[in-house]
């Protein structure tokens, strides 16, 4: 749902002081060129810790709207902190920008950041995973261990195509977690699933074509043979080049669901790594995620 609302009192960009892929100075003339259009400041964050206060204490002000400058895992560490009412915004400067992608953010740097003085108020669906607030998928055992692996020097240089490659790698040795999902009184087995609120997974890969982050449901795809021959199946129906391989995945929506693993499995929210664990519980939080998008 859509909502025009006046400009915000005062914008507040938050950009990590360490990006190598945000262009600062492209944001400072963005932010001087709307000066007299609206009061913006950039606060370059030295921490991952510094990013959550900074978030939690301007987002809780009536009239603030704060803004993640960086890629989807900036967005999902502002997004974790922010008030309850609070508004977020984005300047995509990250290797996939999903998620500003899938709410048609502009990539370009003086777009976005225009969009943050006229956009609209977007309400956005919101997941959790173990406590943890996500926007477009939560990834169980393979992809986490391939995002892990991924340096910020390898994204740097070569982009996405660093997760290629390290998922080639990983394939070699890899051995997948059994997992157990329920939802809504029916169970799933497979070696690797994804739960996903947006339809893009990672640049032009869509796994779950059918998510909307406004329905009211997530999309749970499970891979039930982790093979090279399956995996590389369902790679070609994400990238709409053939069918769903219907006889060795599934697709289940849902609101609730419980996954279950035979051993610690790593997974990632919206690309951010998070230590294994053996039971993953994800839902839809209560109320969305208030959004400036155009």
């Amino acid at each position: 749902m859509l909502m025009k609302t006046h400009p915000p009192e005062k914008i507040y960009i938050l950009a990590n002081a360490g990006a190598r892929t945000l262009d600062f100075k492209g944001l400072e003339a963005a932010c001087a060129r709307l000066a007299r259009h609206a009061a913006i400041e950039i606060i370059k964050t030295a921490s991952p810790q510094q990013a959550v206060s900074e978030t939690a204490r301007l987002s809780a002000i009536d009239g603030n709207l704060v803004a993640a400058a960086g890629g989807d895992g900036t967005i999902n560490t502002l997004l974790n902190a922010l008030a309850p009412d609070g508004l977020l915004g984005i300047i995509p400067a990250g290797t996939a920008n999903v998620i500003a992608r899938e709410l048609g953010v502009p990539l370009k740097i003086s777009d976005a950041v225009k969009v943050l003085v006229t956009g609209a108020v977007q309400q956005v669906d919101t997941a959790v995973c173990n406590g943890r607030k996500y926007l477009f998928v939560a990834g169980f055992g393979f992809d986490a261990e391939v995002a892990a692996s991924v340096g910020g020097w390898r994204k740097k240089i070569l982009g996405r195509a660093a997760y290629h490659l390290a998922g080639l790698l990983r394939f070699i040795t890899y051995q997948p977690p059994r997992l157990k999902i329920s939802c809504a009184g029916k169970t799933y087995r497979g070696r690797y699933a994804i739960i996903a609120n947006m339809r893009r997974y990672g640049g032009e890969l869509f796994f779950a074509p059918q998510a909307r982050f406004d329905d009211g449901k997530l999309d749970l795809v499970i891979l039930r043979r982790f093979s090279a021959g399956s995996l590389l199946r369902l790679l070609n129906f994400a990238r709409g080049n053939a069918a769903f391989p219907a006889d060795v995945a599934e697709i289940v929506q849902g609101s609730h669901f419980i996954v279950e693993a035979d051993r610690p499995t790593p997974y990632q929210l919206d690309g951010e790594v998070f230590p294994a664990a053996e039971r993953f519980e994800v839902t839809l939080a209560a109320q969305p995620t208030r959004l400036i998008t155009p």
